[in-house]
């Protein structure tokens, strides 16, 4: 079935051409319209995008997967594995390959544990003006004993470039003694040409970091 057609099904108007002439567009898609792209989802569904930019036309899939740890002190019965995937793919005739991949998990038996992604900051941008959309995906991750300050990290895919911030949440701002907090970017952000987004990210952060 043709794409047109699928997205018609799903509520969603197709662009006139696979390819962005002017800025990056990106679009809302329904979790049924994996299914016309047989593009199954790992796990529930978080969020999915349409995105248009001048590479092509891609479908960006956030999904996270719960399940019972792997490992021989795991909690009978107890969900203490989390598993978060995003994934981008690009359409190739009728198919969508997968093109990259942001995945991280955390399995952290007999303890608290969490993962979850910030879908309302997940953002498709063009900072650097080049026509290429850059995807920028936030999420927290914990392990421990429900106070510590949660694992966070805002990742910023363009392509086979991947830049990352990286660190911990705040806790426990209500009173005097707040920890975490903790911010560190990857190197390459040190450059000049990267700037832009360096303050993406951090902009990024900045909404989600405080935990209480």
């Amino acid at each position: 079935m043709c794409l047109a057609l699928c997205l018609s099904l799903a509520g969603i108007a197709a662009p006139q051409t696979a390819r962005a002439a002017g800025p990056v567009q990106s679009f809302r898609v329904p979790s049924g319209f994996l299914a016309f792209g047989q593009i199954p989802p790992r796990g529930t569904l978080v969020k999915a995008e349409r995105i248009v930019d001048r590479a092509g036309e891609h479908l960006l899939v956030v999904t996270l997967r719960a399940g019972p740890s792997g490992a021989a002190k795991a909690t009978p019965g107890a969900v203490e594995r989390f598993e978060l995937f995003a994934v981008l793919y690009t359409r190739k005739d009728k198919a969508w390959p997968q093109t990259w991949i942001i995945q991280d998990h955390v399995d952290c038996p007999g303890l608290d544990s969490s993962a979850k992604f910030f879908p309302d900051h997940i953002t498709v941008t063009d900072l650097d003006k080049n026509g290429m959309a850059e995807v920028t995906v936030p999420y927290t991750m914990s392990c421990g004993g429900g106070v510590d300050a949660n694992e966070l990290k805002v990742i910023l895919r363009q392509g086979e470039q991947k830049l990352a911030l990286r660190g911990t949440t705040l806790r426990n701002t209500t009173v005097s003694a707040a920890y975490g907090g903790e911010m560190r970017f990857d190197a390459a952000l040190s450059l000049k040409e990267n700037a832009a987004f360096k303050a993406h990210l951090k902009l990024v952060r900045d909404k989600i970091y405080v935990e209480d």
